[in-house]
């Protein structure tokens, strides 16, 4: 039977959870960008009943990935 140390586990399971936090954060920006290009649309359609609340859902999905990447960068620089 093979032993892992404790410190080799805990760096997996870190590694993970940043790789998972890493596929959110580019969910979310693509979401972004299919919201910001739709509000575009509708901007240049002149229907500002579809384009204002596709930019404030777009600005809340920016809102959202720059928090991520705030908590994935505060994870990266904690110490073991």
């Amino acid at each position: 039977m093979i032993t892992r140390r404790p410190r080799d586990v805990r760096l997996e399971g870190r590694t993970q959870a940043i790789s998972m936090l890493m596929i959110i954060i580019l969910v979310v920006f693509l979401v972004q960008l299919w919201l910001i290009t739709i509000a575009l649309e509708a901007h240049l359609a002149a229907d500002r009943h579809l384009a204002v609340p596709t930019f404030i859902a777009s600005g809340f999905c920016l809102a959202l990935n720059l928090w991520l990447l705030k908590y994935l960068y505060d994870i990266d620089r904690t110490k073991e």
